[in-house]
């Protein structure tokens, strides 16, 4: 096993790792970072070509770490070991995991995805916050969606803190980014999928609607919504609150949904 030691601040992985993390112009756009042991085992599972993978000194002392270097290595992954100084400057986590990893994740449009047979798909519309967006992409990988897409305007499900948040399931499920909504809403009608969106003050129960066929669930922006016209004409569907209370956060009504999705199709054996 061959392991180079990074120890300058300069070196060009480092320089790579940020402009990937910044989704910059300059950096390759098929390359995600994902850190911390649970997603690079993840990306491993599903079978990404990993590019390089940075570890601190200390890393691979438990067998659940040295376990994933064997594995690294076995996969002819390029491995660096340096400081925890150096693997901090290139992290957004107060105290990162010991290890990351540049995994290609190619780009995907709604045009190169086959559906599957009444396919459940998650849309993202708007949302800011990644954290949300990579729960809502953990749970959708947990309750057998065959997709998750996102509109423009939305934070990337490419973002390092979203990968993060989705635990790995990013690497689990089809993501599309940045859709537009006449386009999605074109597919939906193509392909037989019936779009159900969730607000607040919408018409019908959530539990009510039958998710055995294709759906797709939409989900707005945590505080205002989904306010796009394109969405107009769209059935809604709200949860029931108890009286006073306006919301959910928006990762916990999208977990809501999707496992009642889950529910009505493993009962009715059309699950994922």
């Amino acid at each position: 096993m061959t392991v180079i030691e990074l120890t300058s601040k300069d070196n060009p992985l480092l320089k790579l790792v940020r402009l990937v993390a910044l989704q910059a112009r300059k950096a390759p756009q098929d390359l995600v970072v994902a850190e911390g042991v649970r997603c690079v085992e993840e990306a491993i599972g599903a079978k990404c070509i990993i590019e390089a993978v940075l570890y601190s000194q200390e890393f691979g002392v438990s067998e659940r770490e040295a376990k994933l270097i064997d594995t690294l290595s076995c996969q002819k992954a390029r491995l660096y070991r340096t400081s925890d100084r150096l693997l901090k400057s290139v992290s957004d986590v107060q105290s990162p995991q010991g290890v990351l990893a540049l995994v290609h994740a190619p780009v995907i449009a709604l045009r190169d995805w086959a559906p599957v047979p009444r396919p459940l798909i998650l849309c993202a519309c708007g949302l800011q916050d990644p954290g949300n967006l990579g729960t809502l992409i953990r749970t959708a990988a947990a309750a057998g969606a065959s997709l998750v897409c996102t509109t423009a305007g939305t934070v990337s499900p490419r973002n390092p803190k979203a990968i993060r948040a989705s635990a790995g399931g990013f690497f689990r499920l089809p993501v599309i980014d940045r859709l537009d909504p006449s386009e999605f809403l074109s597919f939906c009608r193509v392909h037989s999928i019936t779009p159900c969106l969730t607000d607040a003050r919408g018409e019908r129960s959530y539990s009510d609607v039958d998710y055995t066929r294709g759906s797709a669930i939409l989900l707005g922006n945590e505080g205002r919504g989904i306010s796009n016209a394109a969405w107009a004409d769209m059935e809604s569907i709200r949860i029931p609150m108890a009286p006073g209370v306006e919301s959910l956060n928006v990762a916990t009504a999208g977990a809501l949904v999707l496992f009642e999705a889950f529910r009505q199709r493993a009962k009715a054996g059309r699950q994922g």
